[in-house]
Parts: structure tokens; C-alpha cells; sequence
């Protein structure tokens, strides 16, 4: 996998064309800002101060990338798929195996939280039939792994897998 300027494992921060990519990320466990819109200057200097990699779409920041000593590592994403997105990621070497999941709304890691906790917080059906929930405190949010989960672990774990 590839690593930051430091040796450490990559972190990203995403333009504005690529929420869903840095939802996708973030449930996959990558630290990914999604900073509010703004101009590409300001968005280049925030992953230049936090040493992040850039994942854009915006042909101005690609073209200005290595334009100039300290610009950030800038990811052009080629699609407009989610999951080729991810492919490419992963294919390039930038992520390598899903992680902890972060809170896909606010980018911090999740908490566990246990059982008996979650009993007045979720539906009864869910609290029944799950076994384990997160937490993401600033968020307020409770989350578990739903049905739809399955299908997103085996659509991932075959991108994943195909990066070994």
C-alpha cells in the first residue's frame, strides 16, 4: 500500500464531485475529509497543511498538480463509478483492505457500542437480531451491519481481494 510523505498510511481529502466516494471510504475505514465547498486553491492548501492525498475529478487541479514544490498527491479519478472508482484506488495501491469503518457523515472513528446500550436506541427487530452496533457521538448516529451490508462487504471484498 502506498504511504504519506511520512511513511504512514495514506489519508485523502475528496473535491466536491466525490461524496459518495468518500462515504464509500470512510464505511471502508480510510480517513477522508469532504471539506465544504470551496475554491481549488483553498482545497489544495488544506491537503498540502494536513498532508492528505487529493482525490479529484477537477481537470484545473490535475493540470496544476507538480506545477509548483509542496503541491499535494493528486489522485485523478477517471470514472464516474463509485465502484471503479475504488477499483482504481485500489489498483493504484492507495487502499488495500477495509478497516474499522469511520463515521461516513463526520470522518471519526466509530465507537462500539454495547448490546444492552443500544436496547432503547434501535428498532426491536434490529436490537433481536444484531449482535454488535457502532457509535459516532458528534454524529448522535447508531449503526449496524443491516442486510444491505452483505451486499456491500462482497462487492468490496472482491475489489479488495483483487488487489493481493
Amino acid at each position: 500500500m502506498r504511504r504519506d510523505e511520512e511513511g504512514g498510511e495514506a489519508r485523502f481529502i475528496a473535491d466536491r464531485m466525490l461524496g459518495r466516494l468518500a462515504r464509500y471510504l470512510r464505511i471502508l475505514g480510510y480517513d477522508v475529509a469532504y471539506p465544504a465547498p470551496c475554491s481549488d486553491a483553498l482545497l489544495v492548501m488544506q491537503a498540502r497543511r494536513e498532508k492528505r492525498v487529493l482525490l479529484t475529478r477537477d481537470r484545473e487541479i490535475i493540470e496544476g498538480a507538480g506545477s509548483y514544490s509542496g503541491y499535494p498527491p493528486v489522485v485523478e479519478m477517471r470514472s464516474q463509478s463509485v465502484l471503479q472508482q475504488i477499483e482504481q484506488l485500489v489498483g493504484e495501491g492507495w487502499i488495500d483492505r477495509a478497516r474499522n469503518p469511520r463515521c461516513s457523515l463526520c470522518n471519526r472513528a466509530l465507537k462500539e457500542m454495547p448490546h444492552w446500550e443500544a436496547r432503547h436506541l434501535t428498532p426491536p427487530f434490529t436490537h433481536a437480531t444484531q449482535v454488535s452496533f457502532l457509535y459516532c457521538g458528534p454524529c448522535n448516529l447508531i449503526l449496524w451491519e443491516g442486510s444491505h451490508w452483505d451486499l456491500f462487504r462482497r462487492r468490496l471484498g472482491r475489489l479488495l481481494a483483487s488487489s493481493r
